[in-house]
C-alpha cells in the first residue's frame, strides 16, 4: 500500500513572490534546493549525518509494496519505504510502523535527519493519484507508544498515558511524556479544550500590541457559539494553532467580512515603522487564549543572533485565513501540556508559566524519574468538554530536546535491533514520523515490490546480502 499524506509546508507561508526574506519577517520564501549530503549535527560531538541502515536491523519487516510518500502543497515531497520495527522514544519503546525516506527536495529538512510528528493523526483518506483512496496512515508515534491492549515484551514498552507537555529555553527544551513534571512550572496551568478535530487549536479572543489591539471584530459584543446560553457563550474569537514547527507568532493579515475589519499584521508593521529587522517599537504582545491573557516580550518575538539574521518573529498568514499560530514565541515563557486520552474527541490543553529555576533534562540521558510530590494548581476555563473532576497528569518521564537557534527542535529517537539512534526534527503541527534512511539492497527492494527506489542518501548491496554480513530481508503484508 501507499503510505500518502498532503500538507503545507514552512515554505508555502510565502504568498508574496517577490518579498525578500533578508528583509522582511513576513516573508517564507526559499531559494536553494535540498543537498542530501550536507547537514550538521544537532547534538554536540554528534555525527554531521545520521541515517538510519535497515539492514542492521534484526527485527526490521519491510511492508509489502509500502510506499512512503509526504506531498507538500509546494510541491516539495520526502519519497522512501513503509516499514515496521522497534522505534524507542525516552525510555519507551514499541514495535510499529514508519517511513523511510530514501528522497528529499524539500528545503525544509535540510540539514536534518527526519521528522517525529507528535499532531494528531489524520482522520480522513487522501486520493491517490489514480483518485482511489489511500490506505490510511501510520499511527504517530504518541498513539503507538500508548496502545491500550499491547502487552509489555522484549520489543513493547508501554508509555502509560496518552499526554505530554512541551517547552523550550533560550538554549534547550524539554519534552514531558504522560503529563506535567509540577516541579517546570510556577502558580496555575489554565486548562482548556481543542475546538478543531485535526489540530492543536484554542480559541483566541485578542492579540495586542502594548495598548493597541490587533484582532478587530465586525462585532465584538458578539456572544458564540450561535444560540449559546449562559457560560457555554464566549466573545468573538479567531482560531490559533499551538505548533513547535512554527517558530514565530503568525498573524492574519486580511480583512473578513463579518468577521475581521482589519488587515493584523499589517497594522502591527505600521506601528513599529515598518522595518521588522529594526523595529521602533518594543512592546509586548498580549495573547489572549481562552479567556486568560499571555505575555510575548520583545526578548522573545524578537530573534537577536549578533549579525544581519536578526530579526522580528513576527510574520504573516497566507491565502486570508483568519487564523493565529502561536509557535516558539510561547513555548519560551510558559509549558504546554497536550492530553489525548480523550481523542477522537477534544483535545485537553493545560498552560501554565515556566519555573525559571527549573532544570532541564541531561542531554546525555533520556530518563529522569519523577516524583508526584505534589497536585497541580488549575482552573478550567470556557469549555464543557472537560469533565469537572479532571486532574492534570502528572509526567513519568523527561526527554531532552535540543532548541536549534529558536528555529527547530531536535529530538533523538532510535530504531531497530540493534537501536540506531538519530536526532529528529520534532513537530506537533505534523503527525508524520519518518526518517531519512539508506536504501535496501536492489535485490531486496524487487522483493518487497518497490524495484527501482530512487535513493538519495546510499544504497546497500546485493554483495553483502549474499555473503551474509547484512540480514535477509523480512517482509510484514
Amino acid at each position: 500500500g501507499i503510505c500518502i499524506f498532503l500538507a503545507l509546508a514552512g515554505s508555502a507561508l510565502a504568498d508574496d513572490k517577490n518579498c525578500d526574506p533578508k528583509k522582511d519577517s513576513g516573508c517564507m520564501k526559499f531559494e536553494r534546493p535540498f543537498y542530501p549530503d550536507e547537514c550538521w549535527a544537532a547534538f554536540p560531538g554528534g555525527p554531521n549525518c545520521t541515517r538510519f541502515d535497515p539492514m542492521k536491523s534484526k527485527t526490521l519487516k519491510y511492508v509489502d509494496k509500502g510506499m512512503f510518500l509526504l506531498q507538500y502543497a509546494d510541491h516539495s515531497a520526502l519519497k522512501g519505504y513503509e516499514a515496521r520495527d522497534v522505534v524507542q522514544f525516552g525510555d519507551y519503546f514499541t514495535f510499529t510502523k514508519f517511513g523511510g525516506i530514501t528522497v528529499c527536495n524539500s528545503p525544509d529538512f535540510q540539514r536534518v535527519n527526519g521528522i517525529l510528528g507528535f499532531g494528531l493523526p489524520q482522520q480522513q483518506h487522501m486520493l491517490l493519484p489514480d483518485g482511489s483512496p489511500s490506505p490510511g496512515l501510520p499511527l504517530p508515534l504518541l498513539f503507538e507508544l500508548t496502545k491500550p491492549n499491547q502487552q509489555e515484551d522484549e520489543l513493547n514498552h508501554l508509555l502509560p498515558r496518552r499526554a505530554f507537555s512541551f517547552f523550550s529555553t533560550e538554549d534547550g527544551a524539554e519534552i514531558q511524556l504522560g503529563g506535567v513534571d509540577p516541579a517546570s512550572i510556577t502558580g496555575e496551568m489554565q486548562i482548556t479544550s481543542t475546538i478543531q478535530p485535526h489540530e492543536y487549536s484554542i480559541p483566541v479572543h485578542s492579540v495586542r500590541f502594548g495598548k493597541t489591539e490587533l484582532l478587530r471584530f465586525s462585532n465584538p459584543g458578539l456572544k458564540v457559539p450561535p444560540g449559546c446560553v449562559g457560560d457555554a457563550c464566549m466573545a468573538p474569537y479567531v482560531v490559533g494553532i499551538l505548533d513547535t514547527g512554527t517558530s514565530c507568532l503568525v498573524l492574519p493579515d486580511s480583512p473578513v467580512p463579518g468577521m475581521l475589519d482589519n488587515r493584523a499584521f499589517s497594522d502591527w508593521k505600521k506601528i513599529i515603522g515598518g522595518n521588522t529587522k529594526e523595529p521602533q517599537v518594543k512592546d509586548s504582545f498580549f495573547v489572549n487564549i481562552a479567556g486568560r491573557e499571555y505575555e510575548i516580550p520583545y526578548d522573545d518575538w524578537y530573534i537577536t543572533k549578533g549579525s544581519d539574521a536578526d530579526q522580528s518573529c513576527v510574520q504573516k498568514m497566507p491565502g486570508g485565513m483568519p487564523m493565529v499560530l502561536v509557535g516558539d514565541v510561547l513555548f519560551r515563557r510558559f509549558v504546554v501540556m497536550f492530553d489525548l486520552t480523550t481523542f477522537p474527541g477534544p483535545i485537553t490543553i493545560g498552560i501554565a508559566k515556566r519555573n525559571p529555576d527549573y532544570q532541564l533534562a541531561s542531554e546525555h540521558g533520556y530518563v529522569t524519574k519523577l516524583q508526584a510530590s505534589k497536585a497541580i494548581k488549575q482552573e478550567i476555563t470556557e469549555t464543557r468538554m472537560v469533565n469537572p473532576l479532571y486532574r492534570t497528569p502528572v509526567a513519568y518521564d523527561r526527554v531532552h530536546v535540543v532548541n536549534h537557534q529558536d528555529t527547530q527542535f531536535f529530538v533523538n529517537v532510535s530504531i531497530g535491533t540493534p537501536r540506531q539512534t538519530m536526532p529528529v526534527i520534532f513537530d506537533t503541527g505534523s503527525s508524520v514520523f519518518g526518517v531519512f534512511s539508506r536504501c535496501m539492497s536492489t535485490g531486496v527492494a524487487r522483493e518487497i515490490g518497490l524495484p527501482g527506489i530512487l535513493c538519495d542518501f546510499g544504497q546497500a548491496s546485493d554483495r553483502d546480502l549474499a555473503t551474509g554480513s547484512i540480514p535477509s530481508p523480512r517482509r510484514q503484508a
